[in-house]
């Protein structure tokens, strides 16, 4: 359609034709062309179906455990076998999230390796019995999990349903899980 021209208190305009409301006999005439009825439905739809979450995002990279549902919040834990600090935490990690998560189905916790080789992560998850699933040891330094890591580890982050970092210092900072792990019960717990 090309605009029409006319004119308006003496000025030549030109008009945008506007499109009129279809008439409810030419929308089910439409309604029955396979197609145009498809994409109307998936409009109707879209506002119902909303948009994946972050954790719904990253499950295809996940190995373990299997998560049942979409949690609101995942808190990501960046840590390695050769790493001292890593290793002291990671009991302690075990033991408040074998006690934490049952009561908060919202929640999950997924580890992501900064170990040299998958051998090594294996042998990390296993030898301090990590209850919660991990990032595949191959996706492990692809951007979806690195843009929300930090210059040292054990690092601990949690993330919301949009995949924001709620926990996250001005430019991913290191800051210490433990008192990260405070926060976390503070956001998902007062939920």
């Amino acid at each position: 359609m090309t605009p029409k021209r006319g004119k308006t208190n003496g000025k030549e305009v030109r008009r945008t034709p506007v499109a009129k409301p279809l008439k409810w006999g030419q929308l089910t005439a439409l309604m029955k062309k396979p197609l145009v009825f498809t994409i109307l439905l998936m409009f109707a739809l879209m506002p119902m179906a909303g948009h994946a979450g972050f954790f719904d995002e990253i499950k295809g990279d996940l190995t373990g455990p299997v998560v049942e549902g979409s949690p609101k919040y995942t808190a990501l834990y960046f840590s390695a076998h050769w790493c001292p600090p890593c290793r002291m935490f990671t009991p302690k990690l075990v033991e408040w999230y074998n006690s934490f998560k049952p009561k908060h189905p919202e929640f999950e916790l997924v580890f992501v390796s900064s170990d040299r080789d998958q051998a090594a992560m294996e042998e990390y998850i296993k030898g301090d019995n990590m209850p919660w699933p991990a990032v595949k040891f191959d996706q492990a330094q692809s951007e979806t999990f690195q843009k929300f890591g930090s210059s040292g580890i054990p690092y601990l982050v949690l993330i919301d349903n949009e995949g924001n970092a709620v926990t996250a210092q001005t430019g991913n900072e290191w800051q210490s899980p433990q008192e990260v792990l405070t926060k976390i019960e503070e956001i998902v717990g007062g939920n």
